[in-house]
């Protein structure tokens, strides 16, 4: 479908564009075939500079396939300008203002007086004591809708751990977040953030430097808040010099006019370098015949004066550009966030990327050579936009969105491939994500009126399925997948509109949206019955199945996990048919089906193979020795209970390492082997301590202390019944202090101490209530009989 889809877009984009095939090859097809002058500046521009430039750009490319992607390249700062200087003082008075830990430092200011350097300068100074990281974050501040704290969070995680499932809830996401941060120490820059709720809870721990930037103050408890002023006259011709040095003779004259703002004096410092030919007097008046059409200096506020000093070194460059070059320029404005080389040779029209190159040397256009990709500064943004024509817009955007369908697609090969190229595709999606939402919203926005953008907006979705629902939160992939099926409807694509339905109710479940989540997914069971899809048919199925279970509606449940063995068989997919048929013991075992569960759970057992499917095998062996207990057959219980303890210690983080040992326990007691029992229990809770699992802990402590209780051993059921309290008091589970508590009182009760028994009964009925739970107004009965007795 991909295929075909890809197929009429580049027969439309070879009429209307000119050179895109929508394969893994089409942005070098770009560069081939792309063309138009490309004279850069006044003075020649020699093609090995050119070379110097985007040589390891090239590996980061659509047409390299993603090839090059590194995770160290991933969220990398920018070094440090050449040209930077100044600022000694203010360094000094950072540093001797942050000397204890945790060390937050917030720089603020507008745009171009120099944030962003300072934060790189300081990083080199803090380096030696946060040396192992440092990520670089670009907040988009300045977007009409920066990423959020939790997309940030999504971002560091999946940078230190490309493939960690990532959890829709954001506490849990926030928690995972700082435990991925306390296993390193290094840097952390939140570039050009928007405000105090984009930053607060990306707060990293101690051994962790932030820094923030931002246009206004942002004050987080800690911080060191640095409100970054324009550079000192001296400061100002120093760095005038380093860019040009043969400015001196109007240097005073031109310092003046860009009012000590770094980004205004790097603009005009390399125009004059690369007009060096012009005198210098003359290139003064020019400049200030550009910055008087802005306005009289002394009748403009403070902040003006600054501001239109950066514009008028922008309109001086601007006029200076050749015609050719202007046009990439303003191009280059679709670009949401940084980009390559050749994404830029294909989307801008601009053929061995030397207007690109010649906009780096302007310094209109920023290289980070870490990274090998570049980006436009923000005030370049604002001034060159408003000049770009609605169509040159509307074809300079359709391209973009066309280029980076081809790198999801790209991205999507690589997961598909498996392996380490699985990490591939993830980097190159990581890298490439605001342009890819980018060229998602282009489609969005003309799905309705465009056809060429329906398929896009359907394709996006398709090719890159896995990755979105990945990488994106379950709320961000619903809108995707609801445009890319709305898309599907207009175009009629029956196969793109079940697979989108299909991947929408997944993302329902994801955010425990029940009602949705089943509606949608019965549509997508109906669409897949209807054509035969019985791959996405069987996937629905078991959804819909994992749904039931959660709702107790274990009956539905069965239903349609039959349905599915019944598919699975016909293939004669075994190991399938072991997941379905264990998943259906579970289903028959909950519903008190436990004939029926023992049968299919000696089904599973005979597809089970050895060392496979570890966890699987764990909650089968819990189902179908709970199911023979529940039949009277209590030494096969046992035999499959011990198997799955057996299973359940080999299995790193099994949920069911704790439920084993208290029903093994349980059932020898009952047999009447008391010491067994406890043994049991005893290696059970040494077990779970192994694995630090508290909950399990606190439930073997309180079985052993009934036990003990009815054993007669009342020093030792107290022991354990107060570490039990303690320890939930610990993890402040009030559930498993109530459990506690009542599971004592009871015990107390039945050895007749009514008074101690009615004490830790009223305290677990407060806990019971507070936490609404059902067996409330059992507890309330069982406390007023004992009070009247």
């Amino acid at each position: 479908m991909t295929t075909t889809i890809i197929a009429l877009i580049a027969v439309v984009l070879l009429v209307a564009l000119g050179a895109k095939l929508f394969s893994k090859k089409s942005s070098q097809k770009g560069q081939d075939e792309a063309s138009g002058s490309s004279d850069t500046s006044a003075s020649a521009i020699k093609k090995a500079d050119a070379g110097a430039i985007i040589d390891k750009a090239m590996d980061l490319s659509s047409g390299g396939g993603g090839g090059g992607v590194k995770g160290e390249h991933l969220y990398s700062p920018p070094p440090i300008t050449p040209t930077f200087t100044g600022r000694k003082e203010l360094l000094k008075h950072i540093m001797s203002q942050t000397t204890t830990r945790p060390i937050l430092i917030g720089i603020n200011g507008f745009s171009g007086i120099g944030k962003t350097c300072m934060a790189i300068a300081l990083r080199k100074q803090f380096a030696p004591h946060f040396s192992k990281e440092c990520l670089f974050m670009d907040m988009q501040g300045n977007h009409p809708s920066p990423p959020t704290a939790q997309d940030i969070m999504r971002r560091i995680i999946l940078k230190f751990h490309p493939s960690q499932p990532l959890p829709a809830d954001d506490t849990k996401l926030a928690k995972l977040y700082r435990v991925v941060l306390k296993k390193s120490k290094g840097i952390l820059i939140l570039d050009n953030a928007a405000n105090s709720e984009q930053v607060k809870s990306l707060t990293p721990p101690v051994s962790w430097l932030l820094i923030v930037t931002s246009t206004k103050s942002i004050a987080l408890p800690k911080m060191v808040c640095i409100p970054l002023e324009p550079m000192e006259i001296l400061e100002s011709r120093t760095l005038l010099t380093r860019s040009a040095p043969e400015i001196g003779p109007a240097i005073k004259e031109i310092s003046l006019i860009c009012k000590g703002v770094p980004f205004s004096l790097e603009i005009i410092g390399k125009l004059f370098a690369i007009n060096s030919t012009m005198a210098p007097d003359y290139f003064s008046k020019k400049f200030l015949e550009a910055r008087l059409k802005l306005g009289k200096i002394e009748e403009e506020e403070p902040k003006d004066r600054f501001i239109n000093g950066v514009r008028a070194s922008l309109s001086l460059c601007y006029q200076m550009l050749p015609e050719a070059t202007v046009l990439i320029l303003k191009k280059l404005t679709v670009f949401p966030e940084s980009f390559t080389a050749n994404a830029e040779t294909f989307i801008c029209e601009d053929p061995k990327n030397l207007a690109l190159i010649g906009l780096v040397k302007f310094g209109l256009v920023q290289h980070n050579t870490k990274t090998d990709r570049f980006s436009v500064h923000e005030q370049v943004k604002k001034y060159v936009k408003p000049m770009l024509t609605s169509s040159i817009q509307a074809t300079t955007q359709k391209r973009l969105a066309t280029e980076f369908m081809n790198i999801l697609e790209t991205a999507n090969y690589h997961i598909e491939k498996g392996g380490k190229e699985t990490i591939k595709g993830f980097r190159l999606f990581d890298l490439e994500l605001e342009n890819i939402k980018a060229g998602m919203k282009w489609s969005q926005k003309l799905c309705s009126s465009d056809k060429d953008a329906a398929r896009v907006c359907s394709a996006y979705t398709e090719n890159g399925a896995t990755l979105i629902s990945q990488r994106l939160s379950p709320a961000q992939a619903i809108q995707w997948f609801e445009a890319a099926l709305s898309a599907a409807k207009l175009l009629e694509d029956k196969e793109a509109e079940r697979k989108h339905i299909l991947n929408l109710g997944q993302q329902y479940v994801k955010l425990n949206q029940t009602q949705k989540a089943m509606d949608t997914l019965q549509q997508a069971l109906t669409l897949c019955k209807k054509e035969g899809a019985i791959k996405e048919q069987q996937t629905a199925l078991h959804l819909l199945g994992q749904i039931c279970l959660k709702k107790n509606d274990y009956t539905l449940a069965s239903n349609y996990i039959e349905e599915g063995i019944e598919l699975v068989r016909a293939q004669n997919d075994d190991a399938e048919e072991f997941k379905l048929l264990t998943q259906l013991t579970e289903s028959c075992a909950l519903n008190k089906e436990y004939n029926k569960a023992t049968h299919t759970g000696e089904q599973a057992l005979d597809l089970a193979e050895p060392g496979k499917e570890k966890p699987l095998q764990v909650n089968l062996l819990f189902h179908l020795g709970q199911s023979y207990l529940q039949i009277g057959e209590t030494e096969k219980a046992l035999e499959y209970l011990q198997k799955g303890v057996e299973v359940s210690q080999k299995t790193p983080k099994t949920p069911l390492l704790g439920e084993l040992f208290k029903l093994v326990g349980d059932t020898v007691f009952k047999a009447g082997d008391v010491a067994g029992a406890l043994k049991h229990l005893e290696k059970g809770l040494e077990a779970v301590r192994k694995i630090k699992a508290p909950l399990h802990q606190g439930t073997l402590m309180v079985q052993l202390a009934e036990i003990h209780m009815q054993n007669k051993n009342e020093e030792r059921a107290i022991q354990y019944f107060e570490e039990a309290l303690i320890l939930s008091q610990k993890i402040k589970d009030r559930w498993m202090e109530g459990k506690t508590l009542w599971a004592w009182g009871q015990a107390l009760g039945e050895r007749g101490a009514l008074d101690e028994a009615i004490i830790r009964g009223q305290k677990a009925l407060k806990i019971y209530k507070e936490l609404n739970k059902p067996e409330t107004t059992e507890i309330q009965q069982c406390i007023d009989n004992w009070s009247s007795t």
